[in-house]
C-alpha cells in the first residue's frame, strides 16, 4: 500500500485506473516507477515464502496434500518469476520478451493458485484436523474466481481473498505445529 501511496501519479501516467481497471496496471506497473525494485524484490520474496508454505502445508496434512501443495508451489514459483518487469499499459513499442514472461507468469500464479483451492478443499477434507478449513478453503477458490472474472475493483477483493486464505491457512498451520511441539 505505502508504494502505490508514494508511486500513485506515476501509476496513473502509465495507465492505472484505479476503479474501473486496476489489474490493468496494478501493482505490476509499480515496479516501473522510481521505486520499482522494491515490488520486483516484493514478488521474489512473496514467491518464495509462498512456495515454503506449500511445503509446510505438504507436511502438515495427512496425506501429504501432494496436489493442492504442488500447485501452490507453482503458483510461487510464477510469483517470483512475476518479478520481470511488466510492459506499460500506455506504450508504442511492440511488447517485450520480459513483459511477456511477467504476463504468463500471473496467469501461472493465478490458475495454479486457483486450482489449489479445489485440490486443497478435498485434501483438508479428509484431515480430521483440516476438516474444518476445507469448506474456508473451497469458498476461498469459488470467491476468488467470480472476482477474478469481474471487472473493476473486484481485482482488488480477488487479491485480498487470497491473502485472508493465506493468512487463516498459516495461522492454522502455525497452531497445529505449535501443538505438535508441546511436550505431554
Amino acid at each position: 500500500m505505502s508504494l502505490t501511496a508514494a508511486q500513485y501519479g506515476f501509476m496513473v501516467g502509465i495507465g492505472w485506473r484505479p476503479l474501473s481497471d486496476p489489474g490493468g496496471a496494478w501493482p505490476s506497473g509499480l515496479s516501473l516507477g522510481p521505486h520499482g525494485w522494491m515490488m520486483n524484490a516484493s514478488f521474489v520474496a512473496s514467491g518464495a515464502s509462498l512456495m515454503a508454505f506449500a511445503v509446510g502445508l505438504r507436511r502438515a496434512v495427512w496425506g501429504g496434500a501432494k496436489t493442492g501443495s504442488a500447485l501452490l508451489s507453482i503458483s510461487g514459483l510464477a510469483m517470483a518469476m512475476m518479478a520481470f518487469e511488466t510492459d506499460p499499459i500506455l506504450r508504442e513499442a511492440p511488447r517485450s520478451f520480459h513483459g511477456w514472461i511477467h504476463d504468463v507468469s500471473f496467469a501461472v500464479f493465478a490458475m495454479s493458485f486457483l486450482a489449489s483451492t479445489f485440490f486443497l478443499w478435498r485434501e483438508f477434507d479428509k484431515d480430521p484436523t483440516w476438516k474444518p478449513h476445507a469448506r474456508h478453503t473451497l469458498a476461498t477458490g469459488l470467491i476468488a474466481v467470480v472476482c477474478l472474472v469481474l471487472p473493476g475493483v473486484a481485482y482488488y477483493l480477488f487479491v485480498a481473498i487470497l491473502l485472508a486464505w493465506i493468512f487463516a491457512t498459516a495461522m492454522k498451520l502455525w497452531r497445529i505445529t505449535d501443538v505438535s511441539r508441546r511436550v505431554p
